[in-house]
């Protein structure tokens, strides 16, 4: 008997220590019987189990399904929790509509079936099956497989080989409703062995090319009926006949009733995969024909199978049809659905959305309390891309993680981390969130989740960074090139943005930091590959323009004018963790612009450039604050625009800000004088600040 400490997490995700366990294999299910009265799900108590002569050495963690527990042995599997709890739940919104019934795979497909002596057992492992029909071999799997889930035997062993060796020979004999029972019964086995264990792997993929081969004689509910069987055998993502399935449905996605669609999106999400060569926008109008027939957590599931496949949502009458049904429902919707959607949403929405998504997100406000912390951080995300930003929301969840932070997964915390710099939120308690964050990242209850997804580690770093947020330790780790090369590889060009901007960022900000930099060579490289190609003014010329390069050519063509000529401006990168190139020039104290030496335009990428050493010299540095540098609606820049603007003046520049709203409301003959103006009051206050 082994003694289990079960600790209530969201979504009945239970993460279990304990001495002894289950031996498996990494990665896959095992499916052991758990007796249903042990565990109260409301509370956090010690139970007993027997796990007979099983034993496993590392965290376990329990997802529940029915009186059998799901155990993922891998060390820190959160991610994977998750996406097994994301698709039981979906799978049982399918089992409670009546409208899925005829295409779900019932639980007594098998019938009612004899349950066979210790003698009856023997007997038929025992026997030549070489000589026997195809449906004897089948009866008498039935009867084994019945016999071997009591028993907790694996069909990986050796007395069984004669048996699935038949089967599998004689495959192509069986009738459909036999072949769909092969996987009904293959579900009742212990399924601890790896989709490539012998026995299992040569019978599941004899039927697999069965079903392949005969699916075209198979109508839509047929195809989903099993589709459905390999699903729940968790061979979705194996399964030929599954893509093939999934193929052929989506091919004709108007011939769908809606239930059928729903469904097919599902393996879709299982598979991860849309099938190439369908239009994606003729599945989305038959969405959009019966979305009034599908619930909510229909829609969750659509949202599942568009956001795993990386599809996004092209149609804005849809999304607008979504985020209204949203709306309506934040009462009663459940979290995962509520996560799916945001997800998807976050993926697929424009900017001409983001007065309704704004009101969403308000919505959401007084139900932070109730969701999980997975799906607090999805609502925090959800803006992200076209940068709209709600405070109270943003402020209930930054409470909710302050509260509850020891339980938030590493994943969770950076993606929290990335929305907060974003939007450059400034949390007034000590300690501050970004504070909390960085002393989770030190802990050692993290270190494993940390080996899982190491990415997460400097990532993290660079969004706390931002907030002037800097673990020199951690840094200096990640910084290292044993780690570099473990995490990205060996190509440099894996190698992330956060990487770079990490390095330039101490050198900048931490000038007592003595920790591990990156090489010269590679910080080069990264530099190259991170900052956009405008690296000279001839480079905006005669070419198509961004909207922001469209901007930043009529800025420094007008500050050419305003200053006197192209030797009086430099177009450049001053910090290469920067995307964009800024417009550099000098004021003498007496009001005359000073030309740029031509040592300075020649500086090589790859370091941070400081003003040339004047006597008597001011340097400012234009910077164009382009679309994505200003959260909407409050113009407030961005976390990066405003780490950009701080580390320009630790190099001795004072940034001149030009905004894209003020530019682009100006007619053509404004912009320069709009500019001088700017240029000069930049000026003025460099004169009053040296005058007192």
């Amino acid at each position: 008997m082994s003694k289990y400490f079960i600790s209530q997490l969201s979504n009945t995700l239970y993460r279990v220590g304990q001495k002894f366990g289950l031996q498996t294999h990494k990665s896959y299910h095992v499916m052991i019987p758990w007796k249903k009265n042990l565990l109260d799900f409301h509370t956090s108590k010690c139970i007993e189990c027997d796990l007979e002569n099983n034993s496993v050495a590392n965290l376990l963690t329990y997802t529940f399904s029915g009186q059998y527990k799901t155990v993922i042995t891998n060390v820190s599997t959160s991610a994977k929790e998750f996406r097994e709890t994301e698709n039981e739940y979906a799978h049982k919104v399918l089992e409670t509509n009546p409208v899925y019934s005829a295409t779900l795979a019932s639980k007594d497909y098998l019938g009612e079936v004899e349950m066979i002596s210790d003698d009856d057992f023997k007997n038929i492992i025992a026997k030549d099956w070489s000589n026997e029909s195809a449906e004897s071999a089948f009866v008498n799997f039935k009867k084994i497989s019945l016999y071997a889930s009591k028993k907790q035997h694996s069909i990986t062993g050796e007395i069984f080989d004669g048996l699935v060796k038949t089967l599998v020979e004689k495959c192509s004999q069986l009738s459909d409703d036999e072949l769909i029972g092969i996987l009904a019964c293959l579900r009742k086995w212990c399924t601890a062995e790896k989709a490539s264990s012998r026995n299992y792997t040569e019978l599941w993929k004899a039927v697999d090319k069965q079903c392949s081969l005969r699916m075209e004689k198979w109508d839509r509910n047929k195809l989903l009926f099993v589709a459905d069987h390999w699903y729940l055998l968790y061979l979705g993502r194996l399964s030929e006949f599954m893509w093939h399935c999934t193929v052929r449905l989506s091919r004709r996605p108007e011939k769908l009733t809606a239930s059928q669609l729903v469904q097919c999106m599902f393996y879709i999400n299982i598979r991860r995969k849309f099938p190439s060569h369908i239009s994606v926008y003729d599945f989305e109008y038959s969405l959009q024909n019966c979305l009034d027939q599908l619930t909510l957590d229909d829609l969750g599931i659509l949202a599942m199978g568009f956001f795993k496949s990386e599809k996004p949502i092209r149609s804005q009458t849809l999304l607008s049809d979504l985020l209204r049904r949203i709306i309506n429902s934040v009462d009663t919707i459940h979290e995962i659905t509520l996560a799916a959607l945001m997800k998807v949403i976050r993926y697929s929405l424009q900017p001409t959305h983001a007065d309704m998504l704004f009101v969403l997100i308000g919505k959401l406000m007084p139900h932070i309390d109730r969701v999980s912390q997975m799906c607090c951080t999805h609502i925090a995300l959800v803006g992200t891309n076209i940068h709209t930003y709600h405070e109270g929301t943003m402020n209930k969840i930054v409470q909710r993680f302050v509260n509850e932070i020891t339980l938030a997964r590493l994943k969770d915390l950076e993606r929290l981390a990335f929305a907060l710099s974003l939007y450059n939120y400034e949390h007034k308690m000590e300690p501050s969130i970004y504070k909390l964050i960085g002393e989770e990242l030190c802990k050692s209850e993290r270190t494993l989740e940390i080996q899982q997804y190491p990415k997460c580690l400097p990532c993290c770093l660079h969004y706390l960074s931002l907030q002037k947020v800097f673990l020199t330790e951690e840094i200096s780790r990640v910084l290292d090139k044993s780690f570099i090369c473990d995490v990205y590889g060996r190509n440099s060009h894996k190698v992330g943005r956060e990487i770079l901007s990490l390095d330039l960022s101490v050198e900048l900000e931490c000038p007592e930091y003595n920790g591990t930099r990156l090489d010269p060579k590679l910080r080069k490289i990264l530099a190259k590959i991170y900052t956009d190609s405008i690296w000279e003014y001839k480079d905006l010329v005669g070419r198509k323009l961004s909207a922001t390069d469209k901007i930043l050519f009529e800025v420094i063509s007008a500050a050419i004018s305003v200053l006197g000529g192209n030797e009086k401006v430099h177009l450049g990168h001053l910090i290469p963790h920067r995307e964009r190139a800024d417009i550099v020039y000098g004021i003498r104290a007496d009001g005359s612009a000073v030309n740029i030496p031509p040592s300075f335009r020649k500086l090589e990428i790859g370091t941070c450039k400081r003003p040339p050493d004047f006597q008597d010299t001011k340097w400012y540095c234009i910077v164009i604050g382009g679309w994505n540098s200003y959260i909407k609606i409050l113009n407030k820049p961005v976390g990066s625009m405003s780490s950009k603007l701080r580390h320009l003046q630790l190099l001795g520049y004072k940034p001149v800000v030009v905004p894209w709203f003020d530019w682009k409301q100006l007619p053509a003959e404004e912009q320069e004088k709009y500019l001088a103006k700017k240029i000069w009051e930049e000026f003025q206050d460099r004169v009053s600040c040296t005058a007192m």
